[in-house]
């Protein structure tokens, strides 16, 4: 069988069980399209969030440049590595604290059990796997934390302000737990950045109080260095080298003790003054972003797919018997070679 006979039998057979490919289309066609159908609706808010510091705000150019987009303004809250607003927003305490809240508005339930009802609103095939509702409040607490983690996604802005999202079936719902998050997030950032301010306070008092005490022992030291050097040659190193040390020592502490006296009053300036105040810029309100499987595209994928597997399956018999006729010849192709040198050996030498 050769390609143009092997073509004419495809066209044949094609031709002959194209009602069995039809079949079989049409068959993944309505189960893409079920596939599809069986997809919800999933709502998306969008939130950026932007820092208020009022160490930020003193200055009027570096505000004009932030404003601009120039400056510095990727540091608004990048600046301070030791909190990181992402991981607080990320974090299980941040999202434990969202779904022990309860919203007045929706029957005065919290939010871990309005988001395992609207899940268990959405099971069965290819949705939501059915949660049952745990009676004691931490296990709900750590079911909608889970829920949430895969909900809610933080993430920071070329430009330095944090992006917030959240998706879930219910608009209200969506809405609600936005702005809880906003707020929470708004509580602990705060909270950290003031006990990060006390801890720099405390840390400035104490090694400014060392500093003083070194001071102290040194002014000790040097009262009694003058009352054992009474009636003694200034001129001698023996007696002259101590108070040169001693002085030296003295003003080195002493330029330590005025920078520690400086980032003390700094610190205790931050700890009263510094208040950081987070304002959404784009609050979450509707309309929010609608996302679903279209069953348009679903049931054209099926119906190719259907298609292609049809087609496989209808012309499997004759591609699998081209295929052996052209391996048989390939196998006798191959032995006659040795067939005839065999026989050239055989015949007896003249």
């Amino acid at each position: 069988m050769n390609s143009i006979e092997l073509i004419k039998q495809l066209l044949n057979r094609l031709k002959k069980f194209s009602w069995l490919i039809a079949v079989i289309a049409a068959g993944f066609g309505g189960f893409f399209y079920y596939i599809a159908r069986q997809s919800v609706l999933v709502y998306t808010s969008r939130a950026t969030v932007f820092p208020l510091n009022s160490s930020t705000e003193n200055s009027t150019g570096s505000a004009i440049s932030n404003l601009l987009g120039l400056g510095e303004s990727t540091k608004s809250f990048t600046g301070d590595a030791s909190i990181n607003i992402v991981e607080l927003a990320n974090s299980r305490r941040t999202r434990e604290g969202v779904a022990m809240v309860r919203i007045p508005s929706m029957q005065n339930k919290t939010v871990s059990e309005l988001l395992i009802e609207e899940n268990n609103r959405h099971t069965g095939f290819m949705q939501n796997v059915k949660i049952e509702a745990p009676r004691d409040s931490l296990s709900q607490i750590n079911i909608a934390s889970n829920l949430l983690k895969f909900a809610f996604v933080a993430k920071i802005s070329k430009t330095g302000i944090l992006e917030l999202s959240f998706s879930n079936t219910n608009q209200t719902l969506v809405r609600e737990v936005s702005y809880i998050y906003i707020d929470k997030l708004s509580e602990f950032y705060i909270e950290l950045k003031k006990k990060k301010a006390q801890i720099d306070y405390e840390f400035a008092v104490k090694k400014a109080d060392s500093l003083l005490a070194v001071l102290n022992v040194l002014d000790k030291r040097a009262v009694a260095l003058d009352e054992s050097t009474f009636f003694t040659n200034e001129g001698l190193k023996r007696y002259n080298l101590p108070k040169i040390n001693l002085a030296q020592d003295k003003a080195t502490v002493q330029s330590q003790y005025y920078y520690a006296v400086n980032n003390r009053e700094s610190a205790a300036y931050r700890l009263q003054k510094e208040t950081p105040i987070i304002e959404p810029l784009d609050k979450p309100e509707p309309p929010f972003d609608a996302a679903q499987k279209s069953k348009m595209v679903y049931v054209i994928i099926g119906l190719m797919l259907g298609s292609f597997i049809g087609i496989i399956l209808v012309s499997w018999k004759i591609i699998n018997r081209y295929l052996s006729d052209e391996l048989n010849r390939a196998i006798e192709k191959a032995s006659k070679p040795k067939e005839t040198l065999l026989v050239a050996q055989e015949e007896p030498v003249k």
